[in-house]
């Protein structure tokens, strides 16, 4: 039965075996077929590792997927011969073409460039992009103007070529762009998405990619009469731009009207991994007809998105296409790298490139930051948007792969753009990260939404504000809400149903993670309210329901009754415990200050980075039961914040310490551990193998009389079924 869910990817080579070779051309499409899938099984490798090793070096992940293209490309390595694969002349060889690369290869960035216009517009938030479309639209239009004209400029002077030819138009035309989700990631990191910077610099950017594609729709028509040797008079220009401006605006109007009803057609498809394909679907057939109408495919693949944009389904849609997005996306950045000509740059390119670049660059600080100062911004706030506004990426890149397939521009010009993507690339976040960093607000008077209200709430940790945010979400859910949870780094969901609209938060906004902030219209604040107080009653009902159920002091004794020969170390303590995290004499008397001891211990060698939030937590872990267990033995711990990884401080007390154990005995070996609040981080394994190791030892005493702290140390490392450690360790104690 599990056989229909064979990748194709694995299906195709294997059937392709059994081809018939005596058929007239199968031979040749085999080989193409057998080289199409070699060439997306090594570009999805190379994308994702060069993707992560730059992520390393703190850059964006796209940076490294371009690079990776250039390498492997038709004019670096894949045209290096692999014979003994079949292949003479190299894996990705140059193609005869407009493009470099295999037909098959180039419809597939083509598809993935479809994708990323299609989730622009589904993340275009047409209220935000309403509210702010003064300050957004003056940022947003000085973003163009001072970029197009520049960049436009600069290629005149390089080219030696007028104004109306398809290369200078295509270069004004490409250093317009803003790349919105380089830009969104950083805002994100720095938690400045609903800062009122952050809002203008999205709102700016939706309106400076919408007046981008509007322009681009002119150009394309425009270099389309060039290339064929007509010529062009301001009458002509005009209609193909009154002709571009009419068609975009009928069919976005168009969608936007039949929005709900498109939306309730897709809601038949039953899941939203079903409605999600139908509506990619969707977007690829407004791609065809916008081409066939004279404009970009981009463009009907940006209305589709900004058509569904409006509706209840919006932010479902977005998580189902997510993991297409993983595959196609890197996909395209790479391939769009293999297009640069690598072998055509000369000192006069990279001359040209570098001064295309700055001018690139500067046209949006000033262009965007200028038009700020006179929207309520002062200049730090102004700085801050013009900075936001720098990063070219995906439309750039797409702008530019039309202008190479069509003829509009050449490799040497194609490559300019790449490192004008390049520059913007790298150069934003250090510069960005830095100014929203800086302190002050950005505006020179307060804002303040009398619209929107949020309702905070403070729990005492992490944890319990992850309990209440699951019941919370499941309340919403039971009314009927879509609910999506955005992928960033922190907590964030989008909640809608029709007009009605919730952001939940935790972490961004706000002090820490153990506060939650709701997000909506003032006239919905009583329906979250009582919300929150049912999701509250539910988890305190269900909280007793349990405890009647459940006897912990009985269940912690049974579970260290157990026999200790069936006990298994599933973790080894000693890959996390430094040598100077043990104390062989604590000075604590109490619980309390044994646990203050070992956390400024972990503090002291540089293991943990808020001691006062993790003592807090430790402690109000202790208060709920106490950690003691048997024979001896403590292990006060807790999830938090204030730790990147497990960490364990050990403290040694032979006169004892009274930690309200399960025997009653005091507690003579104390175990501090402290994990992080991240999902990857083992707390449970740790905490249980800590347990494992302990109920083997035969005697605490003989542990106890170990005054090495390498001793201590190889306990953990060496202790095995088999005693090897004990024989060893206890003898050394015994000469």
């Amino acid at each position: 039965m599990k056989i229909k869910y064979i990748p194709i990817v694995l299906i195709l080579p294997i059937s392709l075996l059994f081809c018939s070779e005596g058929a007239a051309g199968s031979e040749d499409i085999t080989h193409r077929m057998t080289m199409f899938i070699f060439q997306l099984g090594v570009i999805i490798f190379a994308a994702k590792l060069s993707g992560m090793f730059f992520e390393k070096i703190k850059l964006p992940s796209t940076l490294g997927e371009i690079t990776a293209g250039i390498i492997l490309g038709p004019y670096l390595l894949g045209s290096v011969s692999l014979s003994f694969l079949g292949f003479d002349q190299g894996l990705f060889p140059v193609s005869e073409g407009s493009v470099p690369v295999t037909p098959e290869l180039y419809a597939i960035s083509i598809i993935a460039s479809i994708m990323l216009l299609f989730i622009s517009g589904l993340e275009t938030d047409l209220k935000l992009l309403l509210k702010y479309l003064f300050s957004g639209g003056i940022v947003g239009l000085g973003g163009v103007i001072f970029s197009f004209f520049p960049g436009a400029l600069v290629g005149m002077y390089f080219l030696d070529l007028p104004f109306m030819s398809s290369p200078v138009l295509f270069l004004g035309i490409m250093s317009t762009a803003t790349s919105v989700g380089i830009t969104a990631m950083i805002l994100s990191k720095n938690k400045y998405m609903e800062s009122p910077e952050g809002v203008t610099i999205l709102s700016a950017a939706i309106i400076d990619d919408v007046l981008g594609i509007i322009i681009l729709a002119v150009v394309v028509g425009i270099a389309s009469v060039l290339k064929t040797g007509g010529s062009i008079d301001w009458g002509g220009i005009g209609y193909i731009s009154v002709k571009a401006l009419i068609l975009w605006l009928v069919l976005t109007s168009a969608g936007l009207l039949l929005a709900g009803k498109i939306s309730t057609f897709l809601k038949k498809f039953g899941n939203k991994f079903s409605y999600a394909i139908i509506a990619f679907g969707l977007s690829m057939l407004f791609a065809g007809i916008f081409e066939k109408a004279g404009l970009a495919m981009i463009i009907g693949a940006y209305v589709t998105g900004l058509t569904l944009s409006k509706t209840d389904i919006s932010y479902e849609i977005q998580e189902a296409i997510h993991p297409l997005k993983e595959f196609f996306v890197p996909i395209f950045f790479t391939v769009m790298g293999m297009l640069v000509n690598i072998r055509t740059i000369s000192l006069g390119t990279l001359a040209f490139a570098t001064v295309y670049s700055v001018v690139a660059l500067m046209g949006k600080i000033f262009g965007c930051g200028l038009p700020a100062l006179f929207t309520g911004f002062n200049k730090k706030g102004a700085l801050r948007i013009g900075l936001g506004m720098m990063p070219r990426g995906e439309v750039g890149l797409i702008i530019a792969g039309i202008g190479l397939s069509n003829g509009f521009i050449n490799d040497d010009i194609y490559g300019v753009a790449i490192m004008m993507v390049l520059s913007g690339i790298i150069v934003t976040p250090p510069f960005l990260n830095y100014a929203l960093q800086k302190p002050g607000r950005g505006t020179r008077k307060r804002l303040i939404d009398n619209e929107i209200e949020s309702y905070l709430i403070e729990m005492t940790n992490s944890e319990q504000a992850d309990i209440l945010i699951n019941s919370i979400v499941e309340y919403f859910d039971k009314e009927g809400y879509f609910i999506t949870k955005q992928i960033l780094d922190y907590d964030m969901y989008m909640i809608r149903k029709d007009d009605i609209f919730f952001k939940l938060l935790k972490g961004s906004k706000i002090d820490n993670s153990n506060k939650i902030n709701i997000i909506s219209k003032g006239e919905n604040m009583d329906f979250v309210k009582e919300l929150v107080y049912e999701a509250t009653v539910k988890i305190e009902f269900n909280s007793q329901e349990i405890l009647k159920k459940i006897d912990l002091n009985e269940m912690k004794k049974t579970s260290h009754d157990s026999d200790s020969s069936q006990v298994k170390i599933n973790f080894d303590i000693s890959t996390i415990l430094d040598p100077a995290c043990l104390v062989l004499d604590l000075k604590a008397k109490t619980k309390d200050d044994a646990i203050r001891e070992l956390v400024e211990v972990l503090a002291k060698n540089k293991k943990i980075t808020q001691k006062e939030t993790i003592l807090k937590e430790v402690l109000t872990r202790e208060s709920i039961i106490s950690t003691g267990m048997q024979n001896g033995i403590a292990i006060p711990h807790a999830r938090s914040e204030g730790v990147e990884s497990t960490q364990l401080a050990v403290g040694i007390k032979r006169s004892g310490i009274d930690f309200g154990s399960m025997d009653g005995k005091p507690a003579k070996i104390i175990m501090l551990m402290v994990s992080s609040t991240k999902k990857d981080d083992p707390h449970i394994n740790v905490l249980s193998s800590i347990s494992a190791y302990f109920r083997k030892v035969r005697d605490i005493e003989d542990f106890l009389r170990i005054e090495n702290k390498e001793d201590i140390v190889d306990f953990f490392r060496i202790y095995s079924d088999d005693n090897t450690w004990y024989r060893r360790v206890v003898k050394k104690i015994s000469i």
